[in-house]
C-alpha cells in the first residue's frame, strides 16, 4: 500500500462537503431534465422508424401476432445474454400461466472474445446437455422441439428465423459472425450433434420480456431490462415503421384498436451516440466511456447499466481520493484496478444500514484491500453509490415516459415489464424508477402498472419460436 498524503495539505469538512455538493450537482436529475431527455430520445426513436442506420435503430422484430394467453403446448427458449447462457423448457398452459424447467451455463471470456463457431458450438453442447436434464436425452426417440433464440444484442431481422448481429456490444468481441444468419448457424450447430431441435425463431432479450409478459398482461405495451446492458422493446403500429413499408402497397391502418402492430427492439442504450449532448454525461461517464472496449458507442447503456455504474463509482472514489477527500489520500491496487468494483459492491453498500456501516467498511478495506477508512468515508462512499444509482433510475424512467408519449398511451392506461439484475436486486432501483415517474406525470403515474417478469428472456423466446411455427402453418395451410 501506498500514501499520497501531505504533511502540508489539509482538507477541511467545508472541502469535503464542496467536493460532494459538486457531485450532487452533477449526478441529480431534474424533472425538467427528466423531461428534456425524453423529448431527445423520443425525437430519435421517430427518426429510427424512419430509416436505417440512426442513432437509435428501432429494429423491426416481425413479430406481429400478440399471444392470447390462450396457447398450449411445450417449446424451448435459448437465452444468450452478458454473462450466461440460459436454457429453458416451457410448457405453456392457457389463461397466462406458464411453467418453466431451465439451466444455465457460464460463458466464458474465450468464447467472448473468440470465434462464432467456437460460441454456436458451446451453445450446440448446452443445448444437448439441456435436453438430457429435462429427461429428452434420447434423441432419436423425440419429435423435434421448437426453439427460439434470444439474443441480447442488437439483430438486424429480415424475418422471425434471419437475423444477423449488428454489434456485439458490452464486453463481447466475436468474429467471423458479420452478416452470417444466427440462427442457420445454430441450426447447423444442432444438425451436426443430431439433436432434434428447431430453431424457429430469433429474437432480442427485449423482445423476448415483452412477448413473455404479454402472455400474461394482454396490455403489456412495453418491456425494458436493466441488468448487464439496458435495452427495451414495444409494440407499435405498423404504419409508423415507415422503412419497412412497400410503396407499391396501401399503407396499414393506423387510427383504430385493431391496426396491426409489430414489436420494435429500440436498442435505446445507444441513444446519445451521435447526439452526445443529448445526455447530462460527467467527466465520470467520459472516462467510463474512453476505457470501455466500444468507445464511443451506447452511451445511454454506459450511464446506467450493471457493467458500467461500479465503474462510475470507482473513478469517483479516486478522484476524491486524489483530492484527499476519502482515505487521507491512501489507495490500493485493487481499487486503481478497472472493473475490481461491481455493481454487487454498491448493492451490498446501498443496503447497509449498520450504525458504523460495516458492510462498506468490509468491502473496502477486506475486499479492495484500502488501508483503513473512517465512519466519514464510508458515508461518502454510500452517498456516492446513493447518487450513481438514483441517477441511473431516473435515466431509466425518462427512457419510459419517451415511449407512452409516442404510443399517447398514458391516456387509456398501460402496463410495463421491466426486469434484469439491477432492477430486481439493486436496493431502491424500482422505488426510484417509480418517484421518477410520479415526478413526470403527477397522479397519473397510477395509470401505469409496472410487473417483473423473471426469466422473461428464455420464456418470450419460447412463445417466439410458438409465433414463428404458427405463422408457417398458416402459410401452408
Amino acid at each position: 500500500m501506498q500514501s499520497q498524503s501531505d504533511a502540508g495539505l489539509c482538507v477541511t469538512e467545508d472541502d469535503k462537503k464542496q467536493a460532494i455538493d459538486e457531485l450532487i450537482h452533477q449526478f441529480d436529475l431534474s424533472t425538467d431534465q427528466l423531461k428534456i431527455i425524453a423529448h431527445y430520445l423520443s425525437k430519435e426513436m421517430d427518426y429510427g422508424l424512419k430509416k436505417n442506420s440512426t442513432n437509435v435503430p428501432m429494429l423491426p422484430s416481425w413479430i406481429t401476432r400478440r399471444p392470447t394467453g390462450q396457447e398450449v403446448g411445450e417449446y424451448m427458449g435459448l437465452e444468450l445474454s452478458g454473462s450466461t447462457i440460459r436454457i429453458y423448457l416451457v410448457q405453456l398452459h392457457g389463461k397466462g400461466k406458464i411453467t418453466t424447467k431451465q439451466q444455465k451455463y457460464p460463458i466464458h471470456d474465450r468464447l467472448k472474445k473468440g470465434s462464432i463457431s467456437a460460441l454456436i458450438d458451446y451453445l450446440a453442447v448446452s443445448v444437448d446437455s439441456f435436453l438430457t436434464f429435462v429427461g429428452k436425452g434420447e434423441h432419436h426417440e423425440q419429435e423435434p422441439i421448437a426453439l427460439g433464440f434470444v439474443i441480447s444484442f442488437p439483430l438486424h431481422q429480415t424475418a422471425l428465423n434471419k437475423a444477423s448481429v449488428i454489434q456485439w456490444t458490452k464486453d463481447f468481441q466475436v468474429t467471423g459472425a458479420d452478416n452470417k444468419n444466427i440462427v442457420d448457424l445454430l441450426q447447423t450447430g444442432l444438425e451436426r450433434r443430431h439433436i432434434p431441435v428447431v430453431v424457429e425463431a430469433t429474437c432480442n432479450g427485449g423482445v423476448g420480456c415483452l412477448l413473455a409478459h404479454s402472455y400474461r398482461s394482454l396490455d403489456t405495451l412495453l418491456a425494458c431490462t436493466v441488468s448487464t446492458g439496458t435495452n427495451a422493446a414495444y409494440w407499435e403500429k405498423m404504419a409508423k415503421i415507415e422503412k419497412i413499408l412497400d410503396p407499391n402497397k396501401p399503407k396499414p391502418k393506423d387510427g383504430d384498436d385493431d391496426a396491426p402492430e409489430m414489436i420494435i427492439n429500440t436498442e435505446w442504450g445507444s441513444f446519445g451516440d451521435v447526439n452526445p449532448h443529448y445526455l447530462p454525461r460527467t467527466m465520470y461517464d467520459n472516462r467510463v466511456n474512453r476505457e470501455s472496449t466500444n468507445p464511443g458507442v451506447y452511451l445511454f447503456e454506459k450511464m446506467i447499466a450493471g457493467l458500467y455504474i461500479g465503474e462510475i463509482a470507482r473513478y469517483i472514489f479516486i478522484e476524491l481520493q486524489d483530492r484527499r477527500v476519502l482515505f487521507g489520500g491512501n489507495y490500493s491496487e485493487e481499487l486503481n484496478r478497472p472493473n475490481s468494483f461491481e455493481a454487487a459492491y454498491m448493492s451490498a453498500i446501498e443496503s447497509d444500514d449498520t450504525t458504523e456501516l460495516d458492510d462498506t467498511k468490509h468491502i473496502f478495506e477486506s475486499i479492495m484491500n484500502v488501508p483503513s477508512t473512517t465512519l466519514n468515508d464510508r458515508r461518502i462512499i454510500k452517498q456516492i453509490c446513493e447518487l450513481v444509482g438514483q441517477r441511473a433510475a431516473r435515466l431509466t424512467a425518462a427512457a419510459i415516459s419517451a415511449v407512452i408519449a409516442k404510443r399517447d398511451a398514458l391516456e387509456g392506461g398501460l402496463t410495463i415489464s421491466v426486469e434484469g439484475t439491477i432492477y430486481e436486486h439493486y436496493p431502491n432501483f424500482p422505488n426510484r424508477v417509480n418517484e421518477a415517474l410520479r415526478d413526470l406525470y403527477g397522479h397519473q403515474v397510477d395509470r401505469i402498472n409496472i410487473g417483473v417478469t423473471r426469466d422473461g428472456n428464455g420464456i418470450g423466446g419460447a412463445l417466439a419460436a410458438m409465433i414463428a411455427r404458427i405463422d408457417r402453418q398458416e402459410k401452408l395451410a
